[in-house]
């Protein structure tokens, strides 16, 4: 089962594709929305995780949007550091907020390994 990771951080890029990866996935990580889109436009993959905020403030929206356009039905988690780093909540926490932004479920960063796990199990159904 292949599952393309998007974020600006070397770090968090790595630690999802290790978690993953010991939990059976395939992983394809990209730093930029321009390289990941390029790698869906030419491969399926089973699940999405991206970014909220890249380089842009807004990149990781919009990445959303367009991998909705290529794959409507695919599961997308967003993960972001911003709550953390501004001291606020700003983490969509209801169903209407996961479906403003286009995405099945919201993680906050640090992210812990077995909740990365557990939302990709169930998303994936596996």
């Amino acid at each position: 089962m292949d599952i393309l990771v998007l974020d600006d951080d070397v770090d968090v890029l790595e630690s999802c594709r290790i978690i993953l990866e010991n939990a059976g996935y395939n992983v394809h990580t990209y730093s930029t929305s321009v390289e990941a889109l390029k790698f869906l436009e030419a491969n399926q993959v089973s699940l999405i995780i991206t970014d909220l905020m890249m380089g842009e403030i807004d990149e990781g929206v919009n990445f959303v949007r367009k991998a909705r356009q290529l794959y409507a039905e695919v599961p997308i988690i967003m993960i972001t550091g911003v709550s953390s780093k501004l001291g606020y909540d700003l983490a969509p926490v209801t169903e209407e907020d996961k479906k403003d932004l286009m995405v099945d479920e919201f993680i906050c960063k640090p992210i812990e390994p077995k909740r990365l796990v557990e939302v990709v199990r169930k998303l994936t159904d596996r």
